[in-house]
């Protein structure tokens, strides 16, 4: 059994709780007015905590250099801001997300550890699925599309959005789970949290799980597994059409009438500018000067578009207006970057067929990544640190699978 002190313990199982402690904080934090709430709560706990980490604890190597390039390269275009507090508001969330994976990758360092943290996800995944469930039960919540056949509580759609980080995880957690009676669980659970994805109608959403899902099938070598249970949702999905599939008709036609498709039908619409912001922000990095274009300007902040205020939504315009193309590049190439790295150690433990569902499973999530930045990740504390998280933890579980036999190579 791995030796360590009682400190470090406290910190392993601070880490592993993260995932619970987001999504309490996310679900709790609207029903309490006022400045001081769950989310304020986590902001300074989880900022503080990361401080102590990068004082006491942290070790830059090659996994994790260019996360901590991008993070100071971004703060340090906060001080150039016209707005240097706002843009350090928004930073330190930036901030809290770019340390979950400092801390995956420094704390997840076994498989039991990393069962202890998937364990977790599939605990914050019911606590939003019973979330859902109560917000249906008591009409709890804010319409979404001028519809009130199913609500998503008063976090509004935007909660499908971490069902779909929390859903692409759990093939793998049912690999790793010993319990049956948790792996059965988990497999329904599938189902569920599918089902609200697609009533939520929430574009980016249903794009990231159709695409983490396809990367994942595409690499897992459980494909036979996964047709096992194919059944199993079928039959669940034949049980609840007759409830489903006329509210999904019913959204579906709502949400088709608040799609704007014109240009200037976006450019009046606040909720459906992104394809205006794209242009817009193009526009104006291209035909600025050689630092706006490089290094951007007024990171965070928002930007005057067609005449009024706008907060860039997506993350691409978000760091190219921001952070010019350099911040762009760095925010693009960590995640690759952090796919070549457990890619190459894949191929040195190719003889273990873990280590590819491993592989399948971090493709899947940066996929994830790639299509809820466009709906916006950077300026909140849980869909991208979901994803960092994630891929530390993974990232250190081979490295010391790959050490482990190597070591036991030259012994031997």
């Amino acid at each position: 059994m791995e030796n360590v002190s009682l400190l470090q313990k406290r910190q392993i199982q601070f880490v592993v709780f993260l995932p619970v402690f987001n999504v309490l904080a996310s679900i709790l934090t609207p029903f309490f007015a006022g400045s001081f709430n769950p989310g304020v709560f986590r902001g300074i706990v989880l900022t503080l905590f990361f401080v102590w980490f990068l004082i006491a604890k942290f070790k830059l190597n090659r996994f994790n250099r260019l996360y901590f390039i991008y993070m100071l390269y971004v703060l340090v275009l906060c001080f150039l801001s016209d707005d240097i507090l706002t843009s350090l508001y928004i930073y330190n969330k930036f901030f809290i997300c770019t340390m979950m994976f400092f801390v995956g990758i420094t704390y997840i360092n076994t498989n039991l550890k990393f069962l202890h943290l998937l364990r977790s996800f599939m605990v914050g995944l019911i606590l939003l699925i019973v979330y859902l469930g109560i917000s249906n039960v008591f009409n709890i919540g804010t319409q979404t599309y001028k519809d009130e056949s199913v609500y998503f509580g008063e976090t509004g759609v935007n909660i499908t959005k971490s069902l779909t980080i929390f859903l692409i995880i759990l093939p793998l957690y049912i690999r790793l789970e010993t319990n049956r009676i948790f792996r059965l669980i988990a497999i329904y659970l599938i189902f569920i949290g599918a089902t609200f994805v697609l009533l939520g109608m929430k574009r980016s959403s249903i794009l990231a799980l159709l695409s983490g899902f396809f990367f994942y099938f595409l690499l897992t070598p459980y494909k036979g597994r996964i047709v096992s249970v194919i059944p199993i949702v079928l039959g669940l999905l034949v049980l609840a059409s007759p409830y489903i599939f006329p509210i999904i008709e019913k959204r579906f036609s709502a949400r088709q009438q608040r799609v704007s498709m014109t240009y200037n039908q976006l450019r009046e619409s606040e909720t459906e500018g992104r394809v205006v912001e794209l242009q817009l922000t193009l526009q104006e990095s291209f035909s600025g000067n050689f630092s706006k274009l490089f290094i951007g300007y007024n990171v965070f902040l928002k930007k005057d578009y067609l005449g009024h205020q706008r907060m860039l939504h997506v993350d691409y315009t978000n760091m190219l207006g921001g952070a010019g193309i350099l911040g762009l590049f760095l925010f693009i190439i960590g995640y690759l970057n952090s796919l070549f790295n457990i890619r190459k150690l894949y191929l040195k433990l190719k003889s273990i067929v873990l280590m590819r569902e491993f592989f399948a499973v971090s493709a899947s999530l940066i996929a994830i990544q790639a299509f809820l930045s466009i709906g916006g990740t950077l300026q909140g504390v849980t869909l991208r640190g979901y994803i960092l998280l994630l891929l530390g933890a993974i990232t250190r579980i081979m490295y010391v699978k790959y050490i482990t036999l190597k070591s036991e190579v030259k012994s031997a």
